[in-house]
């Protein structure tokens, strides 16, 4: 009888522990991040219009892994502070055309660390656009 209360309630734990860290994986997924994406848009002259996410495994023009030594790490109630979210971002340049590029977020302690650019095509960009991006 012990054993089976005792059992029940580990399973029941599990079951509550997953399905917390799919509402919040699925929260984050739905964020358009626009707060932490306008203002460096704006700063290049450059309009934000809509952020979405690619979905799972999409990385664009971003590596699929790559590792960082020496990062903190930190943890509340289980869930990591450190984690990455891809954005595929459409912007308005000055002119009125619509761009989409590519937006790594990188979280560190639950806090935005830094935000990646990348484009797959960057020909058609204006240039305060490529002033953005890495390298």
């Amino acid at each position: 009888m012990d054993t089976t209360i005792f059992t029940a309630g580990i399973a029941l734990a599990a079951v509550v522990g997953l399905a917390v860290y799919f509402l919040i994986t699925w929260r984050r997924h739905q964020q358009d991040y626009q707060e932490h994406l306008e203002p460096i848009l704006n700063l290049h002259g450059l309009q934000f219009v809509a952020a979405s996410w690619p979905g799972f495994f999409r990385v664009g023009p971003f590596p699929k892994f790559e590792v960082e030594a020496g990062r903190p790490q930190s943890r509340a109630l289980g869930v990591s502070g450190e984690f990455h979210e891809y954005r595929i971002v459409t912007l308005r340049d000055p002119d009125g055309q619509t761009h989409d590029v590519w937006a790594l977020l990188e979280f560190e302690m639950f806090r935005l660390r830094r935000v990646r650019w990348r484009a797959e095509s960057a020909q058609d960009l204006p240039r305060s656009a490529k002033a953005m991006f890495e390298g």
